[in-house]
């Protein structure tokens, strides 16, 4: 592949750094590639230094001479205040500058890696975000000592950034990396079962080849379930959804009072009258409220003990008459 050669960024008569916001995503040469890493952490350093130098309250705060936690101290207190300063306003821009163009030189990296986890619920445009994310992550992170490319030293934090994001946004519930690594390797296992022995392999298998217990593979699973929505339809060939097959409890209730009423009315003809009105005052049968015993004594003018005993025979009545009937006792003064 023919790569195209950068240019050193423009500078103004002044010694002003004029960023350019047009990249290329040409592949760079080893020799490119390290040139652009080099004036990278040496603006690095020197953004570092001038930002000490020029505000002495962040020497508390300097970091040590590495890649990420320089970067860190940059992104904490290169802010608006500081690029005031024109010295620090140039180097900012450069730094950014450099950081973009090795970001696009490997913007193709990280799409060929985005691909691999297509097969997951994130959509390819959300994937190619996360890539990106963990490439320029790696990008601050990179030392230059090590003496490897960039594209080796990156591939690691994009999938690891893209396996985190697919861990917390394609389930319903949260899943560390660590259990997506073990989701993809159940679904290797399963794969490999499925067309070695031509049928589905059932959950025990899955936990024998995978060194699982069979109830950390069940959790995993329902974790990961697939949610359905209350609209879906039922059948492809109908608009009845799933929200029609459900019950509705309130409709259900309503009937049952209704259903349980009606069967009291038909077995309560079976009673005498003071049978009829003993009941309807002990459980407040036409809604006017319960009574105690002691109550309903003294507007019937009888004894409390009188009462017990038309109430336990009225009753004895009802189990009977409903025992004929071939219905529940329970269902009649639930």
């Amino acid at each position: 592949m023919k790569t195209k050669r950068i240019t050193r960024p423009d500078e103004t008569e002044d010694g002003q750094f004029v960023p350019t916001t047009i990249f290329s995503s040409d592949l760079l040469t080893p020799e490119e590639e390290r040139g652009l890493l080099a004036d990278f952490w040496e603006t690095k350093c020197e953004l570092v230094r001038v930002l000490i130098r020029n505000f002495p309250r962040l020497r508390q705060h300097r970091p040590p001479l590495e890649p990420w936690p320089m970067a860190q101290f940059i992104r904490e207190h290169d802010g608006e205040e500081a690029r005031t300063v024109p010295a620090i306003r140039r180097l900012h821009d450069r730094y950014i500058h450099l950081k973009h163009r090795l970001a696009s030189a490997n913007i193709r990296l990280a799409a060929h890696v985005a691909k691999r986890f297509r097969h997951h619920a994130l959509s390819y445009a959300d994937l190619l975000q996360e890539a990106v994310c963990g490439l320029m992550q790696a990008i601050d992170r990179f030392d230059v000592s090590h003496g490897t490319r960039l594209a080796t030293y990156a591939t690691w934090w994009i999938r690891q950034t893209l396996q985190i994001a697919v861990a917390r946004q394609s389930h319903l519930v949260s899943l560390s990396p660590h259990h997506l690594q073990e989701l993809g390797l159940l679904q290797q296992e399963s794969e490999a079962l499925a067309h070695g022995g031509k049928h589905l392999p059932s959950p025990q298998e899955l936990a024998a080849r995978t060194g699982s217990s069979l109830e950390h593979l069940t959790h995993l699973q329902t974790a990961t379930r697939t949610p359905v929505s209350l609209n879906a339809v039922l059948d492809d060939d109908s608009d009845f959804k799933l929200t029609e097959a459900m019950p509705d409890n309130e409709s259900s209730t309503l009937r049952t009072n209704a259903e349980r009423q009606e069967s009291l009315q038909f077995l309560m003809e079976n009673l005498r009258p003071r049978e009829r009105k003993v009941l309807d005052l002990r459980f407040g049968l036409t809604g006017h409220g319960t009574h105690s015993l002691r109550q309903i004594g003294h507007l019937l003018r009888i004894s409390k003990e009188r009462v017990r005993q038309i109430q336990n025979r009225a009753l004895e009545k009802l189990r009977a008459s409903a025992e004929r009937v071939g219905w529940e006792p329970s269902l009649l003064l639930g």
